[in-house]
Parts: structure tokens; sequence; C-alpha cells
């Protein structure tokens, strides 16, 4: 039995294209299925707390990272349920990472096989991240980003962004250590590699080994731009004005009270008070 948790609205729509296809697959293949339609933000936490609460097996989550991030959230517990992924957003960041199929059915194939693998996710306070969390610039371009329809981009949005940013100072406090202040344009708590539809962030970053990969673009003297372009092309990892440590804890606290992001999600007034968890998720293996 499979419960789709769907977006439909995702990816201007192929949320609601690929549950389709899916939904017509298990008709085809006498697969037992039942369709969540989500209707609000939060409304796919819900769904997945209730189903899981109730004994559901295999949730499939049907969206964008956002969904990925809701669903996630929402779920009770691991140890009965594992979580599908049907990538059907505009960035598909995390299946990107982990190597998912952006075709639906041959992500759904991978899930029908029933080969089980565990991954790790972030603890943020009493929230879930799956694949990057933070807080600076990338706040300012999805801000600008959200609901809005036709040809912007993040990318476009980025460079926009840049021409009016203000650097963000952060504390960061890792176990055993003393509080440090930071000046910088992006800051990521990484357990993916990449965000924004692309960007690698953590080109390093694993799924499974345990860590995070915290990873901070400091603010660099005179123009931002040179480090900027650095950054697309995700050549900034060994820039001097980047930092980067593997940690399993770590706390950082925007110190001008802007917000953070989980997985492209917004919070206002938040630390990202993180810790990893080894091997917490029961997914597929690819």
């Amino acid at each position: 039995m499979l419960d789709f948790i769907a977006n439909i609205l995702s990816g201007k729509g192929l949320g609601n294209k690929n549950l389709k296809k899916i939904t017509a697959y298990c008709d085809l293949h006498n697969i037992e299925y039942s369709v969540h339609i989500t209707n609000a933000r939060g409304h796919a936490s819900t769904i997945a707390k209730e189903l899981s609460k109730n004994g559901a097996r295999t949730i499939v989550a049907v969206g964008g990272d956002g969904t990925f991030h809701e669903i996630l959230g929402g779920i009770r517990s691991f140890e009965n349920t594992s979580l599908g992924f049907i990538p059907s957003g505009r960035g598909n960041d995390f299946a990107n990472g982990m190597g998912i199929p952006l075709d639906p059915v041959k992500a759904l194939e991978i899930i029908l096989k029933g080969k089980h693998k565990n991954i790790d996710y972030i603890q943020v306070g009493e929230k879930r991240c799956l694949n990057i969390g933070g807080t600076g610039l990338d706040i300012d371009v999805l801000k600008r980003v959200a609901g809005r329809q036709g040809k912007i981009t993040y990318l476009n949005s980025l460079l926009y962004c840049v021409n009016h940013f203000t650097p963000y100072r952060i504390e960061v406090t890792l176990p055993g250590e003393a509080k440090v202040e930071y000046s910088a344009v992006i800051v990521g708590i990484c357990n993916g590699t990449q965000f924004g539809g692309g960007l690698k962030l953590s080109p390093r970053s694993k799924f499974d080994d345990g860590l995070m990969d915290l990873v901070i673009i400091l603010m660099p003297k005179g123009s931002i731009w040179p480090a900027l372009f650095k950054f697309l092309k995700g050549k900034h990892i060994d820039l001097p004005i980047t930092k980067t440590i593997r940690c399993e804890e770590v706390t950082i606290h925007p110190l001008d009270g802007r917000p953070i992001q989980l997985d492209g999600e917004i919070y206002e007034n938040a630390d990202l008070t993180c810790k990893i968890v080894k091997g917490g998720l029961k997914t597929f293996e690819i």
C-alpha cells in the first residue's frame, strides 16, 4: 500500500501531471494506493503525521523540496514508515543530489523495488531539514522568488539581490568551542550538495556519512561579484573567503534578527540549532 501525499501545484502544475502518471502506472499494475492532496502550507506535514500515526508503511512525497521538507517533519517515526520521493518541483535539489530520477515512473519503480536505505537528516530545534538549511543572501532571494510566476528564476533573482545586499552577521557555536562572529554572504548547514535549482553550495556533502558540512562564505573585502561568480560555478569551496567545517552539532544565531531557511522554507525569529540524525530517515536505494 502506497500513500501518495501530493502537492499538485508544485513545479507550476508538474506535481499534478506526475501524480496522474504514477497513479495510472499503479492502476495498470494493480498496485494499491491512496492519494492525499495538500491544500495549504503545512498541510503535507499534518497528513504525514496522521498517516504515520495510523500505521502507514510507505509514504510517497510528490512535490518539490518544500513538500519533502513538510512531509519529513510530519512523520512521527521512521521505525515503521519509509519515505519515497517523486520530484515534481522547480529546483528538485534534493532529488538531483541524491540521484533520484526526475521521470516520475522511474522514481516510482525505485520505491516499488522495496530495497530500503537509511540516510541522515538534520534536526533543527523541533524541525527537520532534509537537504540544506541556512541564512544569508539566499533568504533575500527566496523572498523575492516566493509566489512569483513567469520567467523569474532563482538565478536572476540572486543577481538582483546582490546589488541590494547587506552582509549577514551571525554567531557560530560548535561543541566545546567559543562563540565566533562572522560577517557573511551565505551560511549553510548542509546534508546535501545543492540548493537554488542547482547551485552547489557544498559539493562534497553526502547524505549518509553521519556528518553535516557547515559552509560559510565570508563577506569579501571590496566587490562581492568575483566571489559570486566563483560560487555560481561551484568553485568557491577552496577560496580564502570560504570556511568549511564538518560537524555533528552546531548552533548558528543571526545577530541581526534575520530569518533562516530549511529546505527553502523560511522561518522568522529562529536559530539554527542543528544536530545530525545519523541514518534517521528510511528511504529507498537508488
